[in-house]
């Protein structure tokens, strides 16, 4: 099991925002992610960095590799989260879409803009 620290550690040597954390029987099965902002209220709160990552841990939005994006980009968005698990259609994860990732995709960045404004009298 993975502590806080680990996890940390892993985020920052990886230059990442989130890590997944996957069933101990079954690596492909995610289970609960931790994000650096997760790790950054544990230290706030003074939390043991050496206790479980899953004491902090959330569980995961998922979107299918088949999903178009925009499905991503709204979950995101709706959840106000920075990524998203991707898994296949059998649950197995295939990896994480960020909202970096969404920045390139500019018809997305509009569509969610537009849902976002406020309407006109």
């Amino acid at each position: 099991m993975a502590t806080i620290r680990e996890v940390a550690v892993e985020l920052a040597k990886n230059r990442v925002g989130l890590a997944v954390l996957t069933a101990r029987d079954n690596p492909k099965k995610p289970v609960a992610v931790v994000s650096e902002r997760d790790v950054l209220r544990a230290v706030a709160q003074r939390l043991d960095l050496d206790g479980p990552a899953s004491s902090i841990a959330n569980p995961p939005i998922t979107v299918l590799d088949t999903d178009p994006v925009r499905v991503a980009a709204e979950k995101m968005r709706r959840h106000n989260i920075r990524h998203v698990v991707v898994v296949d259609r059998n649950g197995d994860l295939v990896g994480v879409l960020s909202i970096r990732d969404l920045c390139f995709e500019r018809a997305i960045l509009i569509e969610l803009a537009a849902a976002e404004a406020p309407a006109t009298p």
